[in-house]
């Protein structure tokens, strides 16, 4: 029972889709031996019914309060779900590698650091920049999300952290813009896609499609609201002038 909830708590709160989740809770729970597998997962939570042989019926419910885009996760545990199904690992070596992903946790900051700054250099030339914008878009991405990581080790709202997030990329834009020659709206731009929820919101289409109204209306409505959080934290310091 344990085995089964932790996947489904590892998958759910690395951002896979809801169809994913409950699909391999009942892949592993009928592995393990249950008669009947029912399982239903939101964004927030996640419920489990097992059926024994015998007729027992175990429920547990967990509440999911934090999530954060690992699509790396996601893979491995859909892998190991199925190979477990297939009987090719037993419950122990599973249990070892989902303790090892819930140990190992999301990428590492600098290999994040680094990714997410070649991906602002690349929408900042996209959105016509020169390369110098792209350069110094790339930095500031990069500082974007140092500052969102520190941010992340507090109980702050994700909304808190895109907010202050677009308030830092942009005021460090402007800042530069007034030494270097470069456009501070294109550096800008560049520099907060790489807090964009584009992950979240394409899950949350991908649940619509599903039939999976409930999760996705829910994943939609929170990359809309970390979306407007990022450009009012823009907003807020283009309107003070960028001092």
């Amino acid at each position: 029972m344990d085995l089964v909830l932790h996947a489904g708590e590892l998958l759910l709160t690395s951002g896979a889709e809801i169809y994913r989740v409950e699909e391999t809770i009942e892949r592993m729970g009928r592995a393990a031996g249950f008669v009947q597998v029912e399982g239903f997962a939101t964004p927030t939570g996640l419920f489990i019914s097992l059926h024994a042989p015998g007729g027992q019926v175990y429920t547990r419910v967990r509440r999911t309060r934090h999530s954060r885009n690992n699509l790396a996760a996601i893979a491995a545990i859909n892998s190991l779900s199925r190979e477990f199904s297939e009987g090719k690992v037993t419950a122990h070596e599973v249990k070892q590698q989902l303790a090892a992903l819930t140990e190992s946790g999301s990428p590492h900051s600098l290999m994040r650091q680094i990714v997410g700054g070649g991906g602002a250099m690349a929408f900042t030339l996209i959105f016509g920049g020169g390369w110098l914008e792209a350069i110094f878009a790339g930095l500031i991405g990069a500082a974007v999300l140092t500052v969102v990581a520190l941010l992340q080790r507090y109980p702050v709202p994700k909304v808190l952290q895109a907010a202050v997030g677009g308030m830092a990329a942009s005021a460090m834009a402007l800042g530069l813009a007034n030494v270097f020659p470069i456009h501070p709206d294109l550096t800008t731009l560049g520099a907060v896609m790489v807090m964009t929820p584009g992950v979240a919101m394409t899950t949350a289409i991908r649940d619509l499609l599903s039939g999976e109204l409930l999760s996705g209306l829910s994943r939609a409505a929170e990359a809309l609201v970390v979306s407007v959080a990022i450009a009012t934290g823009v907003a807020i310091v283009i309107s003070l002038g960028g001092r």
